[in-house]
């Protein structure tokens, strides 16, 4: 009697039908595997205003009783206190696909601010970071629109006030709009056009408070 090879139910045989198949479908696949890896996206690129490149007039030293303006962190709407880097369509906002901020936008504009200033007051400490001390100065500020749109208008508002640590001294408060236009065609286009627009800023409020 002869014997018969059964085939396990886990491993049924494939028919040359089903192996030709395979073997046709395998060339396939790979092409698919890598026209999926060639259009992988871009990486994305990160951005900051610019403060860290920004000299410091740090020739002359500083006596350890030198005056301390304290620049408190910026306040944003918060739509825009992300790392998001956005224009404005109307009553849309498109994010960049492949750019960000290197940090939150308010941290960013506090820092440019705090450089900007520091180079026009180089008998004053002025930081970001708080103090044990009160600050002989102190610089709130509040920016309400900070908008890039599709034809490259970039448009600032805010208003800020410097509170003195000597309560018999008034807060001087001010307010500002600024407006500027450049490309918005590219991530570090927006970006070089938010720089101007936060660098007005600094030099308005600069101008409003009385140099020593």
């Amino acid at each position: 009697m002869s014997r018969t090879t059964r085939l396990s139910p886990f491993f049924p045989e494939t028919s040359p039908v089903t192996r030709l198949m395979i073997r046709s479908a395998a060339p396939f696949a790979l092409l698919t595997l890598a026209l999926l890896s060639g259009c992988a996206a871009p990486p994305v690129q990160f951005y900051t205003l610019g403060a860290p490149a920004i000299a410091q007039n740090s020739n002359t030293p500083l006596p350890a009783t030198a005056p301390v303006l304290n620049v408190a962190r910026v306040a944003l709407p918060d739509y825009l206190d992300n790392q998001d880097i956005m224009t404005r369509h109307g009553d849309q906002l498109d994010r960049s696909p492949n750019g960000r901020w290197g940090s939150r936008l308010s941290q960013g504009v506090t820092d440019l601010l705090a450089a900007r200033l520091g180079q026009d007051w180089p008998h004053y400490i002025v930081t970001t970071q708080p103090l044990a001390e009160t600050p002989t100065l102190r610089l709130a500020v509040n920016i309400n629109r900070l908008d890039l749109d599709s034809n490259g208008q970039g448009a600032l508002q805010a208003d800020w006030a410097v509170v003195p640590s000597d309560t018999h001294q008034a807060i001087l408060r001010s307010r500002g709009s600024f407006t500027a236009q450049g490309s918005v065609a590219t991530d570090a286009g927006k970006v070089a056009l938010t720089r101007d627009l936060v660098e007005q800023l600094a030099s308005r409020i600069d101008s409003t408070i009385p140099h020593p």
